[in-house]
């Protein structure tokens, strides 16, 4: 069964992608052939992304008939939806670099956690087998080691991997943008998506045509906003993502815990068997 491709395949993507263009983020709109067409979620508005800009924005009724704030959140569906697709377009930027950062806080709640647990079942099983043991012959050591070294060893792999992928995702900048008449303004976020568009109350008073020629200088503008900034921001180059050690940790990683597992559950089935032994 396919599973698609591994996460060391898409790291050594991402590494070829680099290597192949200095300037590559994986955040840009590639300026590929053709046109790509968001809609929003009532297909009132449509939006057009051609050789990396925003090239039109149609609404299907003037502005006036929609009621409250509707418009503008239907022009941030469509304008991310023609993104998406243009991104889409290009492999290496259709592929999100996942926020390793979250990860990495998790696992080290999760691995103090998993520490307080097995001292305290290891605290209980020696208790157990110094209680019983004369009477039933039980011993052995029941306190679960290297819990700890694991968990230390998984922060580790992926703070490198945090590390490793910090030019891949780009400065987190935000880009604005409005028309040249200020009426109006668009934010894409840290991401690259639209994440708000403003109208003032002239918008309201507006035909379809004249609101779509100001949404398309707003959306254009902050999405070329939002691309000079990255550009001027970024990190470092990419250059240094190594999938082969970055594949290898991991690899170690989920042998050492099948073997701490497997090592942990021999010593349990040992204490248990030496009930009754003389």
């Amino acid at each position: 069964m396919d599973r698609g491709t591994s996460p060391e395949e898409r790291l050594a993507e991402f590494r070829r992608s680099s290597e192949n263009d200095a300037g590559e983020d994986l955040g840009v709109v590639p300026e590929v052939p053709g046109e790509f067409r968001g809609e929003s979620a009532d297909g009132s508005v449509a939006v057009t992304v051609a050789a990396g800009r925003v090239t039109s924005v149609v609404a299907a009724r003037a502005p006036g008939e929609y009621p409250g704030t509707e418009l503008g959140t239907h022009l941030v569906t469509a304008v991310n939806a023609a993104l998406a697709a243009a991104r889409a377009a290009a492999p290496q930027a259709a592929d999100p670099v996942p926020d390793l950062g979250v990860l990495l806080d998790r696992i080290t709640e999760l691995g103090e956690q998993s520490s307080r647990f097995t001292r305290q079942l290891g605290a209980a099983l020696d208790d157990v087998v110094a209680k019983v043991g004369p009477r039933t012959g039980m011993h052995g050591d029941g306190s679960p080691g290297g819990v700890d070294a694991l968990f230390s060893d998984a922060a580790a792999a992926l703070r490198t991997a945090r590390d490793s992928l910090a030019g891949l995702q780009g400065a987190q900048v935000l880009g604005t943008g409005s028309d040249e008449d200020g009426d109006v303004w668009v934010t894409v976020g840290v991401d690259g998506a639209v994440s708000k568009a403003e109208l003032s109350a002239a918008v309201g008073g507006m035909t379809a045509r004249q609101f779509n020629d100001r949404a398309r200088q707003a959306a254009d503008a902050a999405l070329r906003d939002w691309l000079a900034k990255r550009a001027e921001q970024r990190p470092p180059g990419a250059g240094g993502v190594d999938p082969a050690r970055l594949a290898a940790q991991a690899d170690a990683l989920r042998t050492q815990s099948l073997e701490h597992l497997r090592g942990y559950t021999g010593r349990l089935k040992s204490i248990m068997g030496s009930i009754g032994e003389p």
